[in-house]
């Protein structure tokens, strides 16, 4: 399996460690707070979130993976949700949980035959696929991404 950390934490801004060091936004409340100088925008949040949920869908696509199941759903807050543990999603589907997985509406991990889609805290997104999909890689980087070799820590 080709797996990636896909986000707009560009790595020569990592210390030794790997951590972030920048200021940077990190959820969709910071909206109207300023970060290096920089007000986060409702735009300028939507087009990242934009960008992730189609590098997120660019990588399934060029696999060829064309659904993922929900898995360990929390829905502390109970939101309503028109799927439940166990179900399978469609790609467009699948786009709308990640959409609201970084809006940490609710948590879950989408996974498939050889495939997955893990967000975490902090606007990390996890993607897993049977093949190595360059393209996708390209395209993420083009969206202002940038993925990276690197194990998903949630895995089961």
């Amino acid at each position: 399996m080709f797996e990636f950390r896909v986000t707009k934490y560009d790595p020569a801004h990592r210390d030794s460690r790997g951590a972030y060091t920048r200021d940077e936004w990190i959820a969709v409340s910071d909206i109207g707070q300023a970060f290096g100088g920089v007000v986060l925008t409702e735009a300028e949040y939507r087009r990242v979130e934009d960008a992730y949920v189609a590098a997120a869908i660019a990588f399934l696509r060029e696999a060829g993976v064309e659904a993922l199941s929900v898995a360990g759903l929390e829905n502390h807050a109970r939101v309503p949700l028109p799927f439940a543990d166990g179900s399978s999603l469609g790609l467009a589907e699948a786009g709308g949980v990640v959409r609201r997985l970084l809006r940490a509406e609710f948590w879950c991990r989408l996974e498939g035959a050889g495939a997955f889609v893990h967000v975490g805290y902090d606007y990390y997104m996890y993607v897993g696929v049977p093949v190595a999909c360059p393209g996708a890689v390209a395209d993420a980087r083009q969206l202002g991404l940038f993925p990276e070799p690197f194990r998903s820590p949630y895995h089961e």
